[in-house]
């Protein structure tokens, strides 16, 4: 598993605006209006418990869309993926956190995007992911050193403007938050998930001129890997061509393969097969070159 989680900091200025308009809801603890009264206090003892409302019930209308418009745009381009779960936001004041848990079935990746104070006055409120070293831990096992909380998870800083975009199979969680009680100084965070994986083109070729040389590399690739186990996972391919039809270059975005038959050693293979099998393919001429974004399931 490579590139399993991707961190994007000074994601967009819109972050700018966003804050500022959290920030003005609650600039006076006294004032009575509809946006005070839309927050859910989600507790489930043991395992959840922070502030949280649909984002778009909060936001005006047009900073909201713009946003939503630039982190759509990032997830066709980066992952392929073409849509995005209505996301949430939610506060994280004293005593708030997530403990670890999964979300796999709202799709195959989970955003945060970060709104928290770029001054903080709390501790905590970090996103919390399991290594894989720990996931897989016996199999990278060492005799050879003590290992503390560092060494099974990683610890991701709630920096403002910060979009962390990671592998929700992955338990994770957030820690715990102490320090303040004041939703202006909370950890403040959009959260959702990226989904609809499919082939997202940039360029001057049309998704029906792609289409046919993509769906026989990935009927021949499909093949050529079936000796090689049951995996599981997304394998997203940045596909690079000319403006005559030939391919420049491929290069490997994300990878959250795991093998659920078979040898994880053969991760690397699979890798260079899909760089091979992709990396020949011929599509029609066109007025200028063309970026597909193309995302292999595994399941």
């Amino acid at each position: 598993m490579k590139n399993y989680r991707l961190i994007t900091d000074n994601f967009s200025p819109l972050g700018r605006i966003l804050r500022a308009e959290f920030e003005a809801k609650f600039a006076n603890p006294k004032t009575t209006h509809s946006h005070r009264f839309v927050w859910d206090f989600w507790n489930v003892p043991g395992q959840y418990t922070h502030l949280r409302t649909p984002a778009e019930h909060f936001f005006r209308a047009r900073p909201y869309s713009q946003f939503l418009k630039r982190l759509g745009d990032w997830a066709r381009f980066n992952l392929g993926c073409s849509a995005i779960t209505p996301p949430w936001l939610s506060y994280y004041v004293e005593g708030c956190e997530q403990r670890l848990h999964s979300d796999v079935p709202h799709g195959p990746w989970a955003f945060v995007y970060s709104l928290s104070p770029r001054v903080r006055k709390f501790t905590g409120g970090e996103t919390l992911l399991l290594r894989p070293e720990t996931l897989n831990y016996w199999q990278n096992f060492v005799d050879a050193s003590d290992r503390e909380m560092s060494s099974f998870v990683e610890r991701i800083d709630p920096r403002f403007n910060r979009l962390v975009v990671f592998d929700p199979r992955i338990p994770h969680g957030v820690t715990r938050v102490a320090g303040t009680m004041d939703p202006r100084e909370a950890r403040l965070v959009l959260h959702g998930w990226f989904s609809d994986p499919r082939p997202c083109i940039d360029g001057a070729l049309s998704a029906r001129q792609a289409a046919p040389a993509l769906d026989e590399a990935v009927g021949a690739f499909s093949s050529t890997i079936a000796a090689l186990g049951v995996w599981h996972g997304i394998l997203s391919l940045r596909i690079s061509v000319a403006a005559s039809g030939t391919t420049a270059g491929v290069k490997i975005l994300a990878d959250t393969l795991v093998a659920i038959q078979g040898d994880s050693s053969q991760a690397g293979r699979i890798r260079g097969l899909a760089v091979k099998a992709f990396g020949a393919l011929r599509f029609p001429r066109a007025a200028r070159g063309s970026l597909i974004t193309l995302p292999l399931l595994f399941r």
